[in-house]
């Protein structure tokens, strides 16, 4: 108003021409208004107040689906949360203080799952919106979040939310979703999902108004995930023999080197069986490094070496311990080692994936020693007895032969005489 004034004090003097300063009023009034903050009022809050927008309104968001959970990762602007929150940040400072969270927390997950819908099965954009088809989601955690920049490299602070879903037992290929979240109070606000189904990405979406639905459709690779992991992993143990000839060789060449007896064979190769296991489930407590990983394929190579050499010195065959130990280790180091990328993309890459590797893997090794023991032996794999039975005390079948021959022989000298 003071420049108002002055004006008014410099038209009222003579010889003063009017029409000049007529124009400099009129926008001097302007300027006035506009420094008092004559905006209109915005949109109402869930509250009922009025809000201030903020610019570049932002949040992002990840889908995590495994089998029928879902679980949903938000991350938002405390503005934004303030817009739509009655008493969260009202000095619109974009800071959470001590207690606004835990004060405002029903009211920020009943905003979210009214704002944020999934649908699963959908198959078109209405569906996905349809509200009465959504899932009952639980609010896991709504807790601060750190520092971050917005997408005009701002630094804003952030509030993190944890909702998970439970689908039922119907198995789904597709997922809609509708998220509306501040589009009344902010209407350019957008939210960038991103979707990992059964741990592999899917791709990214941008909701926003007037693209508030999308639906997102699942890979045949992703669908295949589903099984249990133990299985999958089990029938990867199985198959992976194919390419593991050196694995199928060690385990032979153990069987025959101590093939002067069924039950030495059988011991050598179940140890080794018994190894591998071992230390495919001791992998996860061994760092991931490189040389390591080589250490492991060159060593699997020199054992076949190795064990060849020592048959040869000892073809009466002999009962081995420490290499099968040591070896069976090694090999099963490696295998978990080579099946690390597709480890980490489970929910629990140390839990039942190592015990289907192990079992798929062993179990085939075990089956492939028990039917080269008995082929050595030169009877079928069925209704065998053991070399025990058929040498008591421990002799070897063989070696009783001669002894059979020279009463023979002896009879025949007492007939002749």
């Amino acid at each position: 108003m003071g420049c108002l004034k002055t004006i008014l004090g410099r038209m009222g003097q003579r010889g003063t021409t009017i029409a000049p300063w007529v124009t400099v009023a009129v926008i001097c009034l302007l300027a006035e208004a506009m420094a008092m903050g004559a905006v209109p009022p915005g949109p109402s809050t869930s509250g009922g107040t009025a809000a201030l927008l903020h610019p570049n309104s932002y949040s992002r968001s990840e889908l995590y689906i495994r089998g029928s959970h879902i679980e949903l990762q938000l991350r938002v602007q405390v503005l934004s949360i303030g817009e739509v929150i009655e008493g969260f940040d009202d000095n619109r400072d974009g800071h959470a203080e001590d207690g606004e969270i835990e004060g405002s927390y029903d009211a920020i997950a009943a905003y979210i799952a009214e704002h944020y819908r999934l649908v699963p099965g959908a198959a078109t954009g209405a569906e996905a919106a349809a509200p009465e088809k959504a899932l009952k989601g639980t609010c896991l955690q709504i807790v601060e979040g750190p520092m971050a920049l917005d997408p005009m490299n701002e630094v804003s602070e952030w509030v993190d939310i944890r909702f998970e879903f439970d689908a039922g037992d119907e198995g789904f290929s597709t997922l809609g979703a509708y998220v509306d979240l501040f589009e009344v109070t902010s209407p350019g606000h957008s939210d960038s999902c991103a979707v990992v189904w059964n741990g592999l990405e899917l791709g990214a979406w941008m909701f926003a108004q007037e693209a508030e639905t999308h639906v997102f459709e699942a890979t045949d690779e992703m669908l295949a995930r589903n099984a249990p992991a133990w299985r999958r992993f089990a029938e990867r143990g199985a198959k992976g023999l194919k390419g593991n000839w050196d694995a199928a060789l060690m385990v032979l060449v153990l069987v025959v080197a101590a093939s002067r007896s069924r039950r030495s064979a059988l011991f050598c190769g179940g140890l080794f069986v018994a190894a591998v296991a071992a230390g495919i489930l001791v992998t996860p407590e061994i760092p991931v490094r490189d040389q390591y990983l080589k250490f492991a394929r060159v060593t699997s190579a020199l054992a076949l070496v190795y064990l060849a050499l020592d048959y040869l010195f000892y073809r009466s065959g002999r009962t081995r311990i420490l290499e099968p130990l040591v070896f069976g280790a090694i090999l099963g180091f490696r295998e978990a080692s080579l099946a690390r990328p597709d480890l980490v993309l489970e929910a629990d890459p140390e839990g039942a994936p190592l015990w289907g590797l192990a079992a798929g893997l062993g179990g085939v090794l075990l089956a492939l020693a028990v039917i080269a023991a008995l082929a050595l032996m030169g009877r079928g794999p069925a209704g065998l007895e053991s070399t025990a039975q058929a040498a008591p005390h421990g002799e070897d079948a063989p070696a009783a032969e001669p002894q059979r021959q020279g009463r023979h022989e002896r009879g025949d000298r007492r007939g002749g005489e």
